[in-house]
């Protein structure tokens, strides 16, 4: 018999020819030949997945994943040869090998080695790729003696931190005990041959006592006519020091480090043994656990309980059916995958995770393991930074999202992105594996189509919401300057310099001033509610004469054709040479820089064509004379927006809430984009803050942007 035919025998365990499974067996027999330093032979990794009965493909993969055949066979080659399948495996594998530039030395914490293993799974389209790379990490630590003490100590981290914990989550014990105790044995040499030597030391002896409990199992269960198996549980050193650690006792104490497990057909029969057990001896009923009722998270299920036998020395039995052992040795592939902050899978998951777990008993099945593949993982993606930092992304997230995540004011500046190297629109869609680097300009500001959800430049609510937040800043700082403005002039009028704005904010029950100077600006509080609160903190020796009501003016100012503004009747006011209102018109003053305010007729073409910003800047004046007149004015109010179900019922309300009349409205959509234009005529209340009406429309969903106009007539 020849070689290839010996491996294939060896791996496929068969007799029956299977020309690519040969064919397979020969390329690795081949790269065998080839000495490379520290490279792991995809033989040796073949043969452990053969004792973990993994499936034909998986193993064919395995064997052409040689490193030394990626030269002479490229992916194309391969797909040639063994089909679409295969090759996607074999691509999946030759990427993981090509993954050691990250290890625990380039993570900050705890976090990113998380986000890490997170990432190896994630990376890897078919679950078996990632037992493949689990295999070749296990041959690599079988000959990492032989290398020098840097790498055994590199190589012996990454396991620890990353590949044993991803065997775990798996449920791959076989893979997992071997993958501890070896990357222990060379991270704390001595500590691995003390344990080593302590259970060694009482080896006969605890050997002897198993066998006692073993027989005296088999005398109970002879006459119960439940067919089962009994067997001594290997101990692992790794797992001994953990409790030793854990629990800070000698290893004698540990009361698990002699044990049995029964195997049984029925879960039935788990508990009918249970019952017997405990008949029998006494038992520790702290040490009891039934994973059975509460698995672990990575699915396994037993019954442990611990019993105390002859010369009162501890025993733990585990009971468990033979599918559980199964499961338990081979593992499943995605029943660690809990939603974030650990609380159970939801019904439609763990019916795909039902899948995963027929993944090696039913190995005969290629269709099913076809279906079986880490699209289970769909909430996150993994990318990375220039300098290889994981980060953690909602999937769907884009270039800009990224940008976001990592700081808000590099997603403000944000203009563009290259993704692996390559210029790629802002829109385009992260995949786990991506590098991302972000291109900024300094100064740089969000752009509102970025709000657009039609346009698809923002998959994250969250970063939504911090566009959202920086249109709303804008209006906040203008609003705090206007609060600031208005108490200083009032202040000013009550001859109450001496009163600080902390004392008035106080009365408002505002820790914050520019909290008081934006409600102040907004009109949340009132001219008057100012008057009153400044007046109460005036002391009555302080007290000048009795300033009049801001509504009226002072008698001395009294002169025919002169105009004051409202609340602030000390203002210095001008007649505007544009329009020259007279006492027949109906008014508004403009706050300028520096030169007082302007008079102008409502319907003055300058004041009309205002932009939204200079808005702000009107106050409410009236002639000397006459009381200001309450009445309502016409304006059209103009949105932008994106369409959507209910957009126009959730705009009336909010206007309705402002006690806001619409007379007239047209809508408009451009099919294009979604875009939604609205034309509102409305009646306006003189009192009515239209800066903090359009920034409420604007909190809206989907609402881009606002306006207002005032129009030429008066409404009836």
């Amino acid at each position: 018999m020849d070689s290839v035919q010996t491996l294939y025998q060896t791996i496929f365990k068969t007799d029956e020819s299977d020309p690519l499974a040969l064919q397979a067996c020969k390329m690795a027999l081949e790269a065998e030949k080839e000495e490379h330093k520290g490279l792991v032979r995809s033989i040796d990794a073949a043969t452990i997945l053969s004792d973990l009965k993994l499936d034909r493909d998986t193993l064919i993969a395995t064997l052409i994943s040689d490193m030394g055949l990626e030269q002479r066979y490229p992916i194309e080659k391969i797909s040639d040869e063994f089909g679409d399948h295969i090759a996607q495996m074999v691509t999946g594998v030759r990427r993981l090998n090509h993954f050691k530039e990250f290890h625990p030395a380039t993570t900050s914490n705890e976090v990113q080695t998380e986000r890490l293993r997170q990432m190896l799974l994630a990376m890897t389209s078919d679950i078996r790729i990632m037992i493949v790379k689990l295999a070749f990490r296990v041959a690599r630590l079988r000959t990492l003696k032989n290398e020098p003490e840097a790498i055994r100590q590199q190589i012996a981290s990454e396991t620890q931190f990353i590949f044993a914990p991803l065997a775990n989550r798996l449920g791959i014990a076989q893979l997992k005990w071997e993958l501890e105790d070896l990357s222990f044995r060379f991270l704390q040499p001595d500590t691995y041959k003390e344990v080593a030597r302590q259970l060694d030391a009482k080896r006969l002896g605890r050997e002897a006592y198993i066998q006692g409990i073993i027989d005296s199992l088999e005398e109970m269960l002879k006459d119960s006519g439940i067919e089962h198996h009994i067997s001594g549980r290997p101990k692992h050193i790794y797992s001994i020091w953990k409790k030793m650690s854990r629990k800070n006792v000698p290893i004698d104490e540990l009361f698990d480090l002699r044990a049995v497990r029964i195997y049984v057909d029925t879960v039935q029969q788990c508990y009918e043994v249970l019952g017997m057990i405990h008949s029998r001896w006494p038992y520790i009923k702290e040490e009891f656990d039934d994973y059975i009722a509460n698995p672990k998270e990575n699915g396994y299920q037993s019954i442990h309980t611990v019993i105390i036998g002859s010369e009162n020395k501890t025993v733990e039995i585990q009971i468990r059916t033979y599918e559980m052992h199964r499961h338990a040795e081979f593992g499943v592939a995605a029943h660690w995958r809990y939603k974030e902050g650990g609380k159970s899978i939801d019904p439609a998951l763990e019916q795909s995770i039902n899948l995963v777990r027929q993944m090696l008993e039913y190995n005969d099945n290629p269709d099913l393991l076809n279906e079986i593949s880490t699209e289970l993982l769909t909430e996150h993606i993994y990318v990375m930074t220039p300098k290889n930092e994981i980060i953690t992304m909602s999937k769907g997230s884009t270039p800009l999202d990224f940008a976001y995540q990592i700081h808000s004011e590099l997603g403000h500046r944000c203009r563009g992105a290259k993704i692996n190297g390559k210029i790629m629109p802002l829109t385009y869609q992260l995949n786990t594996g991506d590098t991302v680097e972000i291109l900024s300009v300094k100064g740089g500001t969000p752009n509102r189509n970025w709000l657009n959800p039609n346009l698809h430049y923002l998959g994250s609510s969250r970063s939504r919401a911090k566009v959202r937040h920086w249109f709303n800043q804008q209006n906040k700082e203008a609003n705090t300057e206007s609060g600031e403005t208005l108490f200083n002039k009032e202040a000013r009028r009550l001859h109450a310099e001496h009163i600080s704005a902390e004392e008035v904010a106080e009365r408002f029950k505002y820790e914050q001033l520019d909290e008081f100077y934006e409600a102040l600006g907004k009109g949340q509080i009132n001219e008057r509610q100012l008057t009153n609160a400044i007046q109460k903190l005036i002391k009555p020796e302080e007290d000048k004469p009795q300033a009049r009501p801001p509504s009226f003016p002072p008698e001395e100012s009294a002169e025919p054709g002169k105009a004051f503004v409202i609340g602030a009747p000390r203002l210095k006011t001008t007649i505007a040479p544009c329009c020259e209102p007279t006492e027949n018109d109906q008014i508004v003053g403009y706050v300028t820089r520096g030169r007082g305010v302007t008079i102008h007729k409502k319907e003055c073409p300058n004041i009309l064509n205002l932009t939204f910003e200079e808005q702000k800047r009107l106050i409410e004046v009236a002639w000397y004379n006459a009381e200001p007149q309450e009445t309502t004015y016409e304006a059209t109010l103009q949105i932008l927006a994106f369409d959507r179900k209910g957009l126009l019922r959730d705009i009336m309300m909010e206007l309705t809430q402002w006690d806001i009349n619409v007379n007239n409205s047209d809508t408009r959509t451009d099919k294009s984009d979604g875009s939604v234009s609205m034309t509102l005529e409305i009646d306006v209340e003189p009192h009515t803050n239209m800066g903090e009406l359009l920034d409420q429309l604007e909190q809206i969903q989907n609402v881009v942007s606002t306006s207002v106009n005032l129009n030429k007539q008066q409404a009836s």
